[in-house]
């Protein structure tokens, strides 16, 4: 099955088991838990996931094996209960290829700065100078 990229995916985390919604996903992108911050990418998704895709809305969704999931009874987010099966081999090496692409490049590029940028000279010292400039204030 092709899939169009970008793509909502529903990603189960293969640490703390929490299920995470990335909106707009594409290969390369990364997908840090929302809670333990693990790389839910780095799992071993072919052996220890399985995937399907939402005929109505195209999400994606990666769970963990052990997760109950029923074609035809399970309902996605938007009320749809069918599913196609997705090749979660091929899904898993096509994350994994982009996924390394997208870090080496980050390491070769000589503008990168991991330092943060100046701060702003016009943001106000005096936090409270800010209501008392306000024009409504008496």
């Amino acid at each position: 099955m092709s899939l169009k990229v970008p793509f909502d995916l529903l990603i189960q985390c293969g640490g703390c088991g929490l299920e995470n919604m990335i909106s707009e996903f594409s290969p390369g992108k990364p997908a840090i838990c929302n809670q333990c911050r693990e790389n839910m990418i780095a799992y071993d998704l072919a052996n220890t996931f399985q995937s399907y895709v939402c005929d109505s809305c195209q999400r994606v969704l990666l769970l963990k094996e052990e997760t109950s999931f029923v074609n035809g009874e399970s309902e996605c987010q938007c009320g749809c209960r069918e599913f196609n099966e997705l090749d979660i081999k091929d899904f898993s090496d096509r994350l994994t290829k982009a996924e390394k692409t997208a870090l080496d490049d980050d390491d070769e590029n000589p503008d990168f700065d991991w330092c943060r940028p100046a701060s702003d000279p016009a943001i106000m010292e005096d936090y409270n100078e800010l209501f008392d400039d306000d024009p409504g204030f008496s």
